[in-house]
C-alpha cells in the first residue's frame, strides 16, 4: 500500500488520487484511537519538559537571586576586596621593616667583627710591645700605690694598698713596717708603731692565744691592708713612714703627713 504526502499541495497532482482515498480512511479511525494517540502526545511533552528541566539543572541553573541579595553579595565582595588590599599593605609593610632589620643586624655583624679583629690586632701588638721592653727588676717585686692615715680615737687609722707590677712568677711574702715620727715631752723622736692586739676578753693588750700577724703580707698581684695602730701615751705624731720589708731588705716605702 502506498503512503500519502503530509503536504498534499506538494505533491503532483497525478499523485493526489492516492492521497484522497487515505485521507477518507483516516477520517473512519474510532474516538478511541484518537484519544489514546492524543494521551501518547501529551505523555511525551510532560517527558521532553522533564527532561529539558532536568538538563537545565544540571548544566548549572541557579534559583532566581533578589535584588537585595546582589547589593548584599556586591558589598561582601567590595569588603573582601578592602581586605585584601589592606592585608597586602600590611605585608609589604612589614616585609620592608624584616628587611631593615635584617641589613641592620649584618651591618652590626660586621662591625663586630672588625671590632674582634682590632681587638685581636692590639693585643698581638701588645704582646709583641711588651716583650721589647725590658722588665725593670724593681717591678717585679711590690710597690706602695696608695697609704692612707688618719687619727682615731687614740690609735692610728691606716689603709695600704699593694701592688706587684709586670709578669711576677710567684707569691710575695713579706711584713709592714710603721715608723712615726712626732715629739714626746718636747723632744723629737721616731717610734716604731705596733698594731692593737685584741685580747681574748675584748681588751686592747697582748693576747693569752697566738693570732696571725696582722701585719703580714702574702699576695701575688695585689693586697690591701688595713687596721689600727698604737701610739703611746703623750707622743705626738707628724708622720709616718709606711715600710714592705721582705726577709729584712727594704722592698718599698712611702711617707704620710698627719693634719696637725
Amino acid at each position: 500500500m502506498k503512503r500519502r504526502p503530509i503536504f498534499p499541495a506538494l505533491v503532483p497532482r497525478r499523485l493526489r488520487r492516492d492521497t484522497t482515498s487515505d485521507v477518507t480512511r483516516l477520517a473512519r479511525v474510532s474516538p478511541g484511537r484518537l484519544a489514546g494517540l492524543l494521551l501518547l502526545l501529551a505523555l511525551g511533552a510532560a517527558l521532553g519538559t522533564g527532561l529539558y528541566e532536568s538538563a537545565r539543572r544540571l548544566i548549572g541553573g541557579a534559583p532566581p537571586v533578589s535584588a537585595s541579595e546582589v547589593a548584599q553579595l556586591r558589598a561582601e565582595n567590595q569588603r573582601l576586596i578592602a581586605d585584601n588590599e589592606r592585608l597586602q599593605g600590611s605585608l609589604a609593610a612589614a616585609e620592608s621593616r624584616l628587611a631593615i632589620e635584617r641589613a641592620a643586624k649584618d651591618q652590626l655583624a660586621a662591625d663586630l667583627r672588625a671590632a674582634h679583629k682590632e681587638m685581636g690586632d692590639l693585643r698581638n701588638d701588645l704582646a709583641f710591645f711588651d716583650q721589647l721592653i725590658p722588665m725593670d727588676p724593681r717591678q717585679a717585686q711590690v710597690s706602695i700605690r696608695s697609704a692612707e692615715l688618719e687619727r682615731q680615737g687614740d690609735g692610728l687609722r691606716y689603709r695600704v694598698l699593694l701592688m706587684r707590677a709586670g709578669r711576677p712568677s710567684g707569691e710575695f711574702k713579706g711584713r709592714l713596717q710603721f715608723s712615726a715620727s712626732g715629739t714626746r715631752g718636747g723632744v723629737e723622736t721616731t717610734m716604731d708603731l705596733r698594731p692593737f692586739v685584741m685580747t681574748d676578753d675584748g681588751e686592747a693588750g697582748e693576747a693569752a692565744s697566738p693570732r696571725p700577724d696582722p701585719l703580714a703580707l702574702r699576695f701575688r698581684q695585689y693586697q690591701r691592708a688595713e687596721g689600727t695602730l698604737e701610739v703611746p701615751d703623750g707622743f705626738e705624731v707628724r708622720s709616718v713612714t709606711v715600710r714592705v720589708v721582705e726577709g729584712g731588705v727594704v722592698r718599698s716605702q712611702s711617707t704620710v703627713k698627719l693634719p696637725a
